[in-house]
């Protein structure tokens, strides 16, 4: 057994004391003052330690204690440590070989001199606020073990004034200047006061305060490891193997593989289930807190309510109350546990490895692109592509808040019911990486689960519930986050920057603290805009145009610019704040509110206010929940009358009610009907929604039905002014939901919800008082989300997209369904322990280089995909085939192979009519249609088959496939091409008539053939049928387009494309 030595005060008297047990060594150390910490460190295998001081009167432990001796005689002479700006701090990290964490120590293995300890400047007093006029002060940081190295000095990772816009000068948030403790003072409302002890508590958050990660965790954490992690066993390099493959199995299934495994092996020592576990967290650093909660989801007992013996909402005991009757009070099991997984070891392992290191540099050469696309466009980025492209996110770096080695982190909060035949709802957040490229941070292997809110019922206080996770990251965003970074091989310390909060509305709420959508201040980007309400009623509805013969007090302003909408700022936040929160009594409490429209102090004042984009400035638009639930029902209950009637209006008068009776039942048939149509990549079909809308309709299936299908199965059927006010709208979500969205775009979809937004108003509420509620919040937030996307980048980059998808395969890795929340606490913390190992031993990833059997690569992430055919064909002379080929060659049609399937980059496949039509319509997905470049210009076709054609060669170079010994034969090379069938341009009138977003052509078959390049094609689109009376009266049979949103992505979070192999077997000879 090691031996360990302590010199502690409390314990040991400062005297040399042998101590035989690593954790009861680990209780000294925390339980020791912070002066003496590092007298334990040095004493732990070592006698070259020095004396330790005199014991000081003072019992306490806490960093407020911790001075460096340069600063000992600050009490007699009344001075005050000068506040460091961060910038100092970089600049001192970067260019002294002493770091933020004190001297380096002396190793281990030397018979070391007393150490100089220049320790970090001391934390400010707290009970004097911080004056805006400096940053905030050195963190308190106990001086690391003595086997870490100080990390490596580094370019200066402050803003270069070259590279970036000008004016580049530190600036304080309004945050610093809000004092805690003076809000702390003002509260007289116990929910205010209970807000505000966790909020301090959180502020106050240091790693060594007893909460989060303790002993050879946190030792781990602040001295992480400075080498590529190996496997050298071979018996744990199998077993991890096979956890990995049977990641999804049970545990009987890996036992009974280990059990063959050791009898064909005999001599083989391959880890239990049980084992392989601990192996598996060991090698990834990664494991979970566990904390207490009230058995009814109430609070959890953490924090200021950590010694709580009983729930403070419900009364129920924390503890099981027999098991603690029958030990006589010795043994306290909790009723309930929760798991939180902390970020700072999963960030760690991201670096781990050189090609994942380098993969998390993507940030620092994204804003160096982006600072080049500024001044090469006068202030303009190319295209909104990025979280990075937004001003929120330039500006932070502009003021220094963000420099070279911080990480930037999104937060996305979520409820999820994980059956639907059961109460089995939860709550789950995660944590999305900004440092990767977007093509890789949304995927699975890379979002971070960071805690699991056990249910069924609601959190009563849910951030309790979210406070070990917060307390970690604002420990860290205090004292800084060690990295080695395996790329570059140096050590850095990282500050982690919380750049957004995501969630639906009722989520957002845990993290803003500010009212409800039915408050008179309802935006919950908090923009200021003021709502109108019926009279007696308490509900608000944010309404531009003043209704007619309107008085309401309070009420009764004129209409509302909808080009000048208000902005929320944390400047103007921090005064309604100070306003709210010196209300001497309930009932002035309750009117501040509604004049503020903040309910208390938003939970994210507790985190390093320089380390925060700031309160509302983290909260943005959320596009998911924003079309597929909250437009999609306003929309379908406007048309089916489910809109509330008051006693002054009748629906009668309603010309836009059509979707009813046998209308209705007709078109969810037609819904239904266009399910083969809809290519596999664009994901789950809508079902028909006359039978299905109320059971469980996916925001998938309301996108696709309402703005996929919707300009094209709506025309005719709505009157022509509502149908042509839904198409403007549809027109302004196309735009904001892709990925990469230009400036003009940016103005297009402004307009669009600009006009749109005022003319619904005027065509559906009419200045009616007693319609006020169709205009909904979701009508309102329809305008910041232009807006947005120039402040935080493309919408989808944002998106509840990632914690949907998470929640999905999260809920389907559930393997016991009688405790599904213990489980799924269990499959989160594997999830980033996998995550983790994966990052730092690449060995163990799947492959994505590995191309399918018979597949072809063509480069630039086009690959052909079987089936082929087995022998060249010859298209028959005089077809239109032929035709075609010989005007694209030049020459009569050679034979060649047909290829069946082609893979585009952005992870579509293309199939063709070849292949596909010997399928019945509806087994299939019809998935050959394409969007493709002809002559400079995109058109929409039909893909006959693929084909690889001999050309000449224009570089001369001879083919691996043509060699020959004639040196005056000609060098030849294949072409990749297409035969596909042309659609006609779409029809101007109801172009136009839809605000451009009914795109309906004619198919003219092997009339309009053509051969294209492969690499000319774009994406896979839906061609749907329909037959429209077109405005000369006349009705054809016709096509319209519908195109996937997003897909220069690639993915959000999965891969678009999940579709079995061709069924048809190689040896079938065609042709």
């Amino acid at each position: 057994m090691s031996e360990f030595w302590c010199v502690c005060r409390k314990y040991c008297n400062t005297e040399r004391t042998s101590i035989r047990s690593r954790s009861t060594w680990y209780r000294h150390l925390q339980e020791a003052d912070d002066d003496e910490k590092e007298n334990i460190r040095l004493a732990k295998f070592s006698d070259a330690f020095r004396a330790s001081a005199a014991p000081t009167p003072s019992t306490s432990a806490g960093p407020s204690n911790l001075k460096r001796r340069s600063e000992s005689n600050d009490d007699n002479n009344n001075s005050v440590p000068r506040k460091r700006d961060r910038s100092e701090d970089v600049m001192e990290q970067n260019t002294n070989s002493t770091s933020r964490q004190g001297s380096p120590a002396p190793s281990l293995r030397d018979d070391l001199p007393e150490p100089d300890l220049n320790l970090p400047e001391p934390d400010i007093d707290r009970s004097d606020p911080p004056e805006p006029d400096f940053n905030p002060p050195e963190p308190d940081f106990d001086p690391p073990e003595p086997d870490f190295d100080p990390p490596q000095p580094q370019p200066d990772p402050r803003p270069n004034p070259q590279q970036l816009p000008p004016n580049n000068k530190r600036r304080h948030s309004p945050l610093w200047d809000l004092d805690l403790d003076e809000l702390s003072n003002m509260a007289r409302i116990p929910k205010l006061q209970q807000d505000m002890l966790f909020i301090r508590a959180l502020r106050e958050a240091h790693l060594d305060d007893g909460v989060g990660l303790k002993g050879e965790a946190l030792e781990r954490l602040r001295n992480p490891p400075s080498y590529q992690a190996t496997v050298d066993d071979p018996g744990i390099d199998f077993a991890l193997s096979m956890f990995l493959a049977l990641e999804h199995s049970s545990e009987a299934a890996y036992e009974d593989i280990r059990t063959a495994a050791h009898r064909c092996f005999p001599g083989s020592d391959i880890p239990s289930f049980y084992r392989i576990k601990k192996i598996l967290a060991d090698l990834s650093g990664v494991d979970s807190l566990v904390d207490h909660m009230c058995i009814n989801t109430c609070v959890a007992f953490v924090g200021p309510y950590a010694d709580r013996e009983a729930c403070p909402e419900c009364g129920t005991p924390r503890y099981d109350q027999i098991k603690l009757r029958k030990s006589r009070g010795k043994v306290k099991v909790p009723q309930a546990v929760f798991h939180t997984i902390p970020i700072g070891p999963q960030m760690q392992a991201l670096w781990r490895d050189p090609d994942s290191a380098r993969q998390m540099q993507y940030r620092k050469r994204r804003t160096q692109q982006i600072a080049e696309e500024l001044v090469r466009n006068d202030g303009l980025v190319d295209a909104y592509d990025d979280l990075f492209t937004g001003s929120a996110y330039l500006n932070a770096v502009q003021a220094g808040h963000i420099v070279e080695n911080d990480m930037v982190l999104m937060i996305s909060l979520d409820g999820a019911q994980l059956y639907e035949s059961k109460e089995s709802d939860c709550w789950i957040y995660i944590w999305i990486v900004a440092e990767l490229s977007p093509d890789r941070r949304y995927q699975k292997k890379h979002v971070l689960p960071g805690g699991i809110i056990p249910g069924p019922k609601k959190p009563k206080f849910i951030e309790s519930f979210l406070f070990p996770g917060f307390h970690h990251l604002s420990a860290l965003q205090k004292e800084g986050l060690n990295v080695w970074d395996a790329s570059r091989d140096t050590k850095f310390v990282s500050y982690l920057f919380l750049i957004l909060g995501l969630a639906d509305g009722p989520g957002l709420l845990s993290l803003s603290n500010l009212v409800g959508h039915t408050g008179r201040y309802g935006c919950r980007m908090h923009c200021g805009l003021q709502g109108r309400r019926k009279p007696g009623a308490p509900h608000y509805y944010p309404v531009l145009l003043k209704p007619d013969n309107y008085n309401i007090v309070g009420c009764d302003h004129g209409d509302v610019d909808v080009y000048h909408l208000p902005i929320g700022t944390s400047a103007a936040y921090c005064q309604s704040l100070h306003l709210l929160m010196q209300a001497p009594n309930q009932a002035q409490y309750e009117q501040r509110r509604l004049q503020t429209g903040i309910v208390g102090p938003s939970f994210l004042l507790g985190l390093q206010p320089d380390h925060i984009l700031g309160v509302p400035e983290c909260f943005s638009s959320e596009i998911m929940h924003f079309a597929g639930a909250n437009t999609a029902a306003l929309f379908v209950d406007i048309w089916r009358g489910e809109m509330s009637c008051g006693r002054s209006d009748n629906q009668e008068n309603w010309p836009w009610l059509v979707l009813t009776g046998e209308t209705w039942v007709n078109h969810g048939a037609v819904v239904a009907a266009l399910q083969p149509h809809l290519p596999g990549s664009f994901g789950r079909p809508p079902r028909n929604p006359e039978e299905k809308i109320n059971t469980y309709y996916k925001a998938q299936e309301f996108i696709t039905w309402l703005f996929g299908y919707g300009p094209g199965v709506f025309y005719g059927l709505i009157p022509d002014p509502y149908y042509r006010n839904f198409c403007q709208f549809v027109r302004g979500l196309r735009l904001m939901s892709q990925y990469s969205i230009t400036p003009d775009q940016v103005r297009e979809a402004s307009e669009c919800f600009a006009e749109w937004e005022t003319e619904f108003e005027e065509l559906y509420y009419q200045r009616r008082v007693d319609r006020l509620q169709f205009v909904r919040p979701c009508v309102h937030l329809s305008n910041h989300l232009a807006s947005e996307c120039t402040r935080v980048g493309s919408p989808i980059c944002s998106s509840q997209w990632t914690m949907e998808r998470t929640i999905g395969n999260l809920g389907q890795e559930i393997r016991q369904p009688s405790n599904p929340f213990s489980n799924l606490a269990q499959q989160g913390i594997q999830r980033c322990q996998v995550n983790a190992l994966k990052a730092i031993l690449p060995r163990y990833r799947k492959s994505n280089n590995v191309l399918p059997r018979g597949a072809y690569d063509l480069g630039e992430y086009f690959i052909l995909l079987r089936k082929s055919d087995k022998r060249p064909i010859t298209i028959p002379p005089g077809s239109a085939e032929a035709a075609a080929i010989s005007a694209y060659l030049g020459r009569p049609a050679p034979r060649f192979r047909r290829w069946a399937r082609l893979q585009l980059p952005n992870g579509q496949i293309v199939r063709s009519a070849w292949r596909e039509t010997l399928k019945p319509l509806d087994k299939t997905r019809v998935s050959r249609n394409v969007k493709v470049q002809i002559n400079g210009v995109d058109r929409f076709a039909e893909v006959i088959y693929f084909a690889q054609l001999a050309v000449r060669n224009p570089n001369n170079q001879r083919h691996e496939f043509f060699e020959s010994d004639d040196e005056d034969e000609p060098r030849w090379q294949f072409a990749s091409v297409a035969i596909v069938s042309v659609y006609s341009l779409p029809h101007d009138e109801l172009l136009t008539i839809s605000h451009n977003t009914l795109w309906s052509c004619t198919h003219h078959g092997n009339d309009a053939l053509s051969v294209v390049d492969v690499k000319s094609i774009k994406s896979v689109v839906s061609m749907a049928p329909h037959r429209p009376k077109l405005p000369s009266g006349a009705e054809e049979d016709r096509f319209f387009v519908i195109e996937k949103p997003g897909l220069d992505i690639a993915s959000v979070g999965v891969t678009n494309e999940d579709e079995d192999e061709e069924e048809d077997s190689d040896d079938e000879e065609e042709g």
